[in-house]
């Protein structure tokens, strides 16, 4: 290990851009319908990035696995397996616990990706949605919400039992975490693809729409929804994979609602969790929803609308916006340990904290869409 690390000459910022960089991409567009992440590429961009070749990293993974159990296994002997673990390793050297966290949820894409290239060649997209909608309530797929966020749930399960292992570079531990990742995605890919067969035989499928509205006041609301789901992932991916608390729209969220400082810096900088990654898909998606001109999101009209949402009392609709605003602060604050703080403010006062919220986000968005 010591001997990779001394002839890799590394630039530990550009590795961190990088694996930054790939990792972003590829939770963004794990999104779509038989996208499988891309292996070959990033494997050699970050060889660029550690000043390393392909063939030192073969050498290095026959040496390390020499004379243990996993000398002749397959996937031990992988060499773009190996380098991401000792990416992980490097990140944890320099105490960068965030830059490990995106690395292993990358590594897991990784192998993602390996896993379905392997058992679903051939993909249609109709039946990919398809077999996804019916897919039981407690598949990891579907519990999670996402694929990505499936991947990022099993890393964050594997960060705890493995972590201290992969900083010590423990090989036998190291061993069993490469078995033990690889088991864990194989479990709901396997499942998911059996699915998928299934509901291939039988010629289910869920078609895609391709018209478009006709008339012209929900065609502007149609090409505003089409373009702003790409706008609603840019967002979450500047929160949530590249850790950004936007301190300009802070402070605008701070004077449209008036809210206390410090409640406030707490929650902008709790909201870089990838977590919250649906229920904040979710708000902007509804805020979207009612559109009806571009001068309410990118103009003079932007608070008005705003509090038009916020100021709803009640709705026929199971779900929108101020509502699910609401939802994601509870979590938010129930993660904080502030609940029993907020509890005993006043309605006036609470009403204050969740404009801030919805303030903060829609700021974002707007900052990315405009």
């Amino acid at each position: 290990m010591k001997e990779l690390i001394e002839k890799s000459q590394y630039d530990i910022r550009l590795l961190k851009k990088t694996i930054t960089r790939f990792a972003a991409r590829e939770f963004d567009a794990l999104s779509e319908p038989c996208y499988y992440p891309k292996t070959k590429l990033a494997y050699h961009e970050i060889l660029r990035a550690m000043k390393l070749t392909d063939k030192e990293v073969k050498a290095f993974v026959k040496r390390q696995y020499k004379g243990t159990k996993a000398e002749t296994w397959l996937l031990w002997k992988d060499p773009a397996t190996n380098l991401l673990v000792v990416v992980m390793h490097l990140f944890l050297l320099h105490r960068d616990v965030a830059a490990f966290k995106t690395t292993l949820a990358y590594y897991m894409f990784f192998q993602y990706g390996r896993l379905m290239h392997k058992q679903l060649r051939y993909c249609n997209d109709d039946i990919f949605r398809y077999t996804i909608d019916m897919l039981t309530k407690t598949h990891l797929f579907v519990r999670e919400k996402t694929i990505a966020n499936s991947l990022y749930y099993l890393s964050t399960e594997l960060k705890k039992k493995y972590e201290r292992y992969i900083r010590d570079w423990d090989l036998d531990r190291i061993i069993e975490f490469i078995g033990a990742s690889r088991h864990r995605i194989s479990q709901s890919v396997k499942s998911f693809v059996e699915n998928y067969y299934k509901a291939k035989e039988k010629g289910e499928a869920i078609k895609t729409q391709t018209d478009t509205p006709d008339d012209e006041a929900n065609a502007y609301q149609y090409r505003t929804l089409e373009r702003g789901k790409a706008k609603v992932d840019e967002t979450i991916r500047k929160l949530t994979i590249y850790k950004i608390v936007d301190k300009k729209a802070l402070l605008e969220a701070k004077k449209i609602s008036k809210v206390k400082a410090s409640i406030a810096e707490l929650i902008a900088a709790e909201m870089i969790q990838v977590e919250y990654s649906d229920k904040v898909r979710m708000i902007l998606g509804l805020y979207m929803k009612e559109l009806r001109s571009t001068n309410q999101i990118c103009g003079s009209g932007y608070e008005k609308y705003l509090r038009s949402l916020m100021a709803v009392k009640r709705s026929n609709a199971p779900v929108y916006f101020k509502q699910q605003v609401n939802v994601l602060l509870l979590v938010v604050l129930d993660n904080l340990k502030i609940t029993d703080q907020y509890n005993k403010y006043t309605s006036q006062t609470q009403f204050i904290v969740n404009l801030f919220l919805a303030s903060y986000l829609t700021l974002l968005f707007r900052s990315t869409m405009c």
